[in-house]
């Protein structure tokens, strides 16, 4: 644990000065004066969860990618596995960090038109959830290409109907019935979204679905990176 904290650190260290943690900083201040001044307007949890799932999941999903590109490109990836430091601790460090700053985004977001009026644990559980998620996609869908084009280009099949079925479920847009209780998302936009209605009861059900989708995501990540990526590094 120390090992990892270490290199948790590091990674925010890394994200401030490459700006990411400014980047979005920035970002989630102009979201949120906008939602602040339209928090009366109907349907604008709506709104503010439509935000989250294409925001937050952005910073964590885009930039784990990017990172690990630079590093590849910089030949930095071989210096740091000569190192002590295992994979699991740098998956772990770059794909956590990232889902923490997309947390506090998204927690920016949700108080800037609630205040402190809603249930902050599930909002918590649900918008790290998606984040983390999105991390650790964005390292599975990476090992498929070798540079950051054909990585946003494979994007689209794969993050946008991730990210966006359940989203347009829940917009009312289509119906996917129980199915979408079984999508990887899922768990965490319904807790996000009962956490703004704070009579809503708190779902465990979502909770174990995050439970059950993040580690094979993670196993996923790991062993992608480790037979792709980790190869290409001389």
């Amino acid at each position: 644990m120390k090992a990892l904290a270490k290199q948790l650190r590091w990674q925010f260290v890394l994200l401030q000065k490459n700006n990411i943690i400014s980047i979005s900083i920035v970002v989630t201040l102009i979201y949120g004066l906008l939602l602040f001044f339209l928090r009366s307007t109907a349907n604008i949890d709506k709104v503010l969860v439509s935000l989250i799932l294409n925001d937050p999941t952005v910073i964590g999903y885009f930039f784990i990618a990017l990172a690990i590109f630079t590093e590849m490109k910089h030949k930095i990836l071989p210096a740091i596995f000569v190192t002590p430091i295992s994979t699991h601790h740098y998956i772990l460090s770059k794909s956590l960090s990232l889902s923490i700053i997309g947390l506090i985004c998204s927690l920016g977001l949700a108080i800037s038109i609630k205040g402190f009026s809603f249930d902050i644990a599930a909002f918590s559980i649900g918008a790290f959830g998606i984040s983390w998620l999105a991390a650790l996609l964005g390292i599975v869908v990476l090992s498929y290409s070798d540079d950051f084009l054909k990585f946003a280009l494979l994007s689209f099949p794969v993050f946008l109907p991730v990210v966006n079925l359940p989203l347009l479920h829940y917009l009312n847009g289509i119906d996917l019935g129980f199915v979408v209780q079984l999508l990887p998302v899922q768990g965490g936009l319904h807790l996000i979204a009962e956490s703004l209605n704070e009579s809503a009861p708190f779902s465990w059900f979502s909770v174990v679905s995050l439970a059950i989708w993040t580690p094979l995501f993670y196993l996923a990540a790991y062993q992608r990176f480790r037979s792709t990526i980790i190869p290409q590094t001389p």
